[in-house]
């Protein structure tokens, strides 16, 4: 998947918060203000997520009518927001090890 699917989901992620109505209104607005080329990317990024099994979709007026996250599409935002969390903490873990090492070695020269 490329980084427009990606971005599809975690959107549909956030849509998915809102109410019903809020949801059809949000789908209608943005598919009213996309030109054919556009168009034609998210559609094609829904169907990459429904076939990569991310979501269901039912489609009615040309817009996603019933939209959800499969449990696949639920627990790969779940798994890339615990990676970014444990990212920052490597970066931290990183830096100490980084200052400890430069500190011996400079320790080590004489400096």
């Amino acid at each position: 998947m490329v980084k427009q699917d990606w971005e599809l989901l975690k959107e549909i992620r956030k849509v998915k918060k809102l109410s019903e109505e809020e949801q059809q209104e949000y789908w209608t607005n943005k598919f009213d203000k996309l030109d054919s080329s556009d168009d034609f990317k998210i559609r094609n990024s829904f169907k990459t997520l429904k076939e990569g099994n991310y979501i269901t979709v039912f489609w009615a007026d040309n817009i996603p009518y019933h939209l959800n996250l499969t449990n696949k599409g639920i627990s790969y935002n779940h798994f890339i927001s615990k990676i970014r969390s444990h990212d920052f903490i490597m970066k931290w873990i990183f830096g100490i090890i980084a200052t400890v090492i430069g500190a011996i070695i400079i320790s080590k020269l004489g400096f």
